[in-house]
Parts: C-alpha cells; structure tokens; sequence
C-alpha cells in the first residue's frame, strides 16, 4: 500500500466514525443538530438570517456507507450559510492604497489555515463587502484548478473574499453576517 492508498483509507475509515470509538458523554449528533436547529430558529427570529426552503430529506439511496447510530446524514444548508464575496472597484485607487483589510481570492487557498492575504483592502473599500469572521470556512468553487482539485482552507483572521470563493459559516453563538 502507498502513502496515498493509506491516507485514504485512513480518511475513509475516519469519515466513516471507525478511526476512534464512540464515546456516549460526547453526546449524539441528535444533540447537536438540536441545539444548531435552535440557533438558526434564534437568527432567523432576529432577522439575521433569511428562512430557507427546506431540502428533502436525505435518503437512502444518497447514503454512501453506514455510519454510527450516534451520527446523522444532514445536508450542509442545514448546519450553517453559504454567501460569496466581491471585487472591490478597481476603478477607485483608494480602495487598493494603504490595505489593511484581507481580502481573499483563490490564490490564497494554499493552505489548511489562512492568518494573512496577499492582497489587502482598504477599510473604506471592505464597508462594501461581507467581513467573515475565525472559524470561516473557505472554498474555491470558480477556477481552473477545480480540474483537479478542490482549494479549501479555514479562517483565522478575519476578512473579505472575491467571487471566486464560497464562504460557509456554520450557525452557532457566534454566527454573523
């Protein structure tokens, strides 16, 4: 077996809740989807967020493999919010003069975790855009490189993003737009 083979097969294993034992004082996935269920019933009621069309549920034919009693197939629009981001005008040098605010392109989706961009923005061209907070997850969903494959990194600092990316934020206490 090669290293790719075994790190498959170890992410397989690990997607499929067989890497560790279940432990029940962790509580279940029921639990969890609960308390992000209410979340977004409290964003909702706050007119933070939008209520959604609900997707149908997940059945069985769209399940690849068995799962833990204790875990739960739900679609990702369940969990949190996907929005995109936008390019500043480039018509106005004062939004690329003097940056200090990250601003996101596919080109930065290099790493797991992402602290600085290579491009910054100003703070008067970000009062334009959606900043997205730590604990962002970011993907790239419009460039060449989805060929072969799929740029994902997570936030620890905050910023803006282009269009080139989706942002995805799950619903939790901390949860902004």
């Amino acid at each position: 077996m090669n290293a790719q083979d075994l790190k498959s097969s170890i992410l397989q294993r690990a997607i499929e809740g067989k890497l560790v034992p279940q432990r029940k004082e962790e509580g279940t996935a029921k639990e969890l989807l609960a308390e992000i269920r209410a979340e977004k019933s409290r964003l909702i009621k706050e007119k933070k967020i939008k209520k959604s069309k609900p997707l149908p549920e997940i059945t069985d034919a769209e399940k690849p493999f068995d799962i833990p009693d204790s875990w739960e197939w739900v679609r990702l629009k369940d969990l949190g919010q996907f929005s995109s981001g936008k390019t500043p005008s480039k018509q106005v040098p004062s939004n690329w003069e003097n940056g200090i605010v990250n601003w996101f392109t596919s080109k930065d989706i290099k790493s797991d975790y992402l602290s600085k961009s290579q491009i910054l923005i100003s703070e008067e061209a970000a009062k334009g855009l959606q900043l997205y907070p730590v604990g962002t997850l970011l993907m790239v969903v419009r460039s060449g490189i989805l060929k072969r494959l799929f740029p994902v990194s997570l936030l620890k600092a905050p910023g803006t993003i282009n269009q080139d990316i989706k942002a995805f934020q799950i619903y939790d206490d901390g949860f902004t737009i």
